[in-house]
């Protein structure tokens, strides 16, 4: 027979269970009714004049679409304020800035004075191939692949001595910044600026602190050959992957030309994005070609004035998007062993070559990663 205190405590225990239970019960019924994470993406056409996606795991269509509105919307912002060929009611931008060229001081809001004086320290100090004041030479080139893509892709060449006279005035040196003021004034008339090698990253990277900053824990941007990342899948990637961490982490392709190149794939490797920025630039977008087929894109060096035809596309892999599309267009423009000696020296900064044959160099902090596999690999060099 069980004393008065055993009782108790066996009432007590079965109590407890009792409670237990119904606390399981009801988390199991909560979570039932909690929705459920789901990966959504979004593309869309406009800012900066490329296809931009935008992916995310999200609750819901409307958390999503909430997610997308903003994106868009600062997209167009900041394509507006870095835009050179369009002026706006409502701000003032590059364009405005050149158009007062000689004339006026601009005032002008913090992302463009920040991008401006970011571009000349850069160039400065990195690398000198990358000059936001090359817009009077790229302008001329712009005009000829215009009119060439209103003649099926096909026209002319500027000459050399309208270059040369182009060339005259893109000394950075006559763009001038205050800060405090936050105003812009270029003391050269026929001088433009263009931030065309260096915006959409610098953009991107804003955007994509912004979106931190708003709580989102995972998301993944693209931009043209721009991408950013943020946090890991949240339901892990079904099928055939080249890397086995694709299944829960974010995964960026390197986009093969479709023009020529020996890769039969679409892609010429795959990175990891986790955390990363990866930029590419190359000659296979935006270009045209003479009456002999020769092509012109518009990546121009400022050595020839002619687009450098050093290779196909580099890439750069580091955390910052606005540092890794300065740096791929510098690459770009730099012969292989010397951009190479530049991204060593550079902490947290990796890059990938993609010569005319095919061949594909790396820098070597990328050799013998497992966050990167290169299809068809005997083509590294």
């Amino acid at each position: 027979m069980l004393s008065k205190s055993t009782y108790f405590c066996y009432n007590t225990y079965g109590d407890k269970m009792k409670k237990l239970l119904t606390i399981c019960l009801t988390i199991i019924l909560l979570s039932g009714c909690q929705p459920q994470y789901k990966l959504y993406t979004y593309s869309f056409i406009g800012p900066f004049d490329t296809v931009s996606e935008y992916m995310s795991y999200a609750k819901s269509q409307d958390e999503f679409n909430k997610q997308c509105q903003y994106v868009e919307k600062q997209l167009t912002y900041y394509d507006h304020l870095f835009d050179k060929y369009t002026t706006y009611n409502n701000i003032n931008n590059i364009a405005t800035i050149n158009q007062n060229a000689g004339k006026n001081e601009i005032k002008v809001e913090d992302p463009l004075i920040d991008l401006l004086s970011l571009s000349i320290e850069r160039n400065q100090k990195i690398s000198s191939k990358v000059n936001i004041g090359f817009g009077s030479v790229i302008d001329i080139w712009h005009e000829y692949r215009e009119k060439a893509q209103q003649n099926n892709g096909i026209g002319k060449i500027p000459s050399n001595k309208q270059l040369q006279e182009a060339n005259q005035h893109t000394q950075i040196e006559n763009i001038h910044i205050d800060k405090i003021k936050k105003t812009v004034y270029i003391d050269d008339k026929h001088m433009t600026i263009d931030v065309g090698a260096v915006a959409k990253g610098y953009a991107i990277e804003l955007i994509k602190d912004e979106l931190i900053g708003k709580g989102i824990d995972n998301f993944l941007l693209s931009g043209g050959g721009n991408v950013v990342s943020h946090g890991e899948r949240k339901i892990e990637k079904d099928g055939e992957l080249y890397l086995k961490e694709c299944r829960n982490q974010y995964c960026v392709g390197i986009e093969s030309p479709k023009d020529g190149n020996y890769s039969q794939n679409d892609y010429e490797a795959i990175l990891i994005a986790h955390g990363k920025s990866i930029v590419t630039s190359g000659d296979y977008q935006r270009f045209y070609k003479d009456q002999k087929g020769v092509k012109y894109h518009h990546l121009i060096s400022p050595d020839t004035l002619f687009p450098a035809i050093y290779f196909r596309s580099v890439s750069v892999v580091c955390e910052d998007s606005g540092v890794a599309d300065f740096l791929s267009s510098a690459l770009f423009l730099t012969e292989y062993e010397e951009g190479l000696k530049l991204v060593e020296s550079l902490e947290g900064v990796e890059a990938i070559w993609l010569l005319d044959d095919g061949k594909i160099r790396m820098s070597s902090g990328l050799k013998d990663n497992e966050e990167i596999y290169v299809i068809e690999k005997e083509r590294l060099k």
